[in-house]
């Protein structure tokens, strides 16, 4: 014997209301999972930038500075300005690096795949680093 499943103008219900409320539900947990995780971030200090997983440079968040980064004929420029770091130019040909929103905050990064560029913040003081029992 075989159960037909409820049509309603000739297309099957599959969907009830509980995997309705079921996909809400895991929609808020990852909306307050994400609240959580970054309300315990701090402003960083310090800006770190590699090339090609070498140390290019470190610099202080507190004075405005344009960098340039020219390496292996690949051009990255790199702007800080009132505590926080953007990609404001780069001759990469995706340009999502200089798309990405502004960094200020511990642990943020903005990253070039093609010219092996990456941006870190550094430094502050984040309420814990690590958790041991």
């Amino acid at each position: 014997m075989v159960q037909k499943s409820k049509t309603q103008n000739g297309v099957s219900c599959i969907i009830k209301k509980a995997d309705i409320l079921l996909a809400a539900f895991l929609i808020l947990v990852g909306f307050a999972a994400s609240y959580v995780l970054s309300f315990g971030q701090t402003n960083g200090d310090t800006l770190l930038i590699t090339v090609g997983g070498e140390k290019f440079g470190s610099y202080s968040l507190l004075e405005d500075k344009e960098i340039a980064i020219d390496r292996n004929s690949h051009i990255n420029k790199v702007t800080i300005k009132d505590g926080v770091v953007s990609m404001s130019f780069s001759d990469c040909r995706g340009q999502d690096c200089v798309h990405q929103h502004e960094i200020s905050r511990t642990g943020e990064s903005i990253i070039c795949l093609p010219n092996q560029v990456v941006l870190e913040i550094t430094g502050g003081e984040a309420e814990y680093d690590s958790i041991a029992r």
